[in-house]
């Protein structure tokens, strides 16, 4: 059966090559306690093993604290999607983030391949992807701060938080900053949606999951997330750009997520 789903997920990449996004998602976790974090690359909000052959393509996950940031380690026995602090973390407000190295992908008659087309000579396609997850992360039941959440972390693409989603409720706005190269990024669609408002099969398909939010950024690049419910939700956005060297490869695009607990913690 597993060899059969391998099977199936190889011939799906090679037929939607850029279907997956990148989130990350973080249990719920006390003052005095390791944080465990969750490597989401596939189908929202499922969590799944990655491809040995892409783990390459990962920079380490990272716990951004108010005095820097660590380098999470794999869990010993645990799936290679899962994570966690190498120390015991204190009550407060945190961010955990993850980043799909800047890749190569070409598509010619025979599929997709990681390769630009100065490799893949007869493309028709090349798109250089990045990709970028941030959690919200609040440990201890009265932590709502905003010092490091609302701070931007680097990514090529990045939405930042202006307030702390401990203090938004179920149909206030959530107000968030879209940044480009450190810069604000007006005019571009961000959406978003939760655990749970999407049910249908999408292993067949790939298509990405139904969306339960969508609006546009303002001039100063931000926009406000109306979260109707409560859960685990997830914003995305994407930009593509024409690639600098046109002869190396056509499209530089980048994908990011937020993730972010509405209302109750979850489990």
């Amino acid at each position: 059966m597993k060899k059969t789903a391998l099977l199936l997920s190889a011939f799906l990449f090679s037929t939607a090559a850029h279907a997956h996004r990148v989130w990350v998602e973080t249990a719920h976790t006390h003052g005095g306690e390791v944080l465990k974090a969750e490597l989401g690359y596939g189908e929202f909000p499922e969590l799944e093993p990655i491809a040995k052959d892409r783990l390459d393509l990962f920079k380490p996950m990272q716990l951004v604290t108010e005095k820097g940031r660590q380098d999470l380690v794999r869990v010993r026995g645990g799936q290679n999607y899962q994570f966690q602090s190498k120390s015991a973390v204190k009550d407060g407000s945190y961010l955990v983030t993850a980043e799909y190295k800047p890749t190569f992908w070409s598509k010619n008659a025979a599929g997709w391949k990681r390769a630009d087309m100065k490799q893949m000579t007869d493309a028709t396609y090349c798109e250089e992807s990045a990709m970028y997850g941030k959690n919200i992360v609040n440990v201890g039941h009265e932590s709502a701060g905003t010092a490091v959440i609302t701070k931007p972390v680097g990514h090529r693409l990045e939405i930042v938080p202006l307030d702390n989603p401990a203090n938004i409720h179920v149909g206030s706005p959530f107000k968030v900053r879209v940044l480009l190269n450190g810069e604000p990024l007006p005019n571009v669609t961000l959406t978003a949606t939760f655990d749970g408002f999407d049910t249908s099969d999408r292993s067949k398909t790939h298509k990405v999951e139904a969306q339960a939010f969508s609006d546009t950024t303002g001039d100063d690049g931000s926009v406000s997330i109306i979260p109707l419910r409560q859960g685990f939700w997830k914003a995305s956005v994407e930009h593509k750009a024409d690639y600098p060297d046109q002869k190396t490869c056509q499209k530089q695009a980048s994908y990011s997520t937020l993730t972010f607990q509405i209302g109750h913690t979850h489990h």
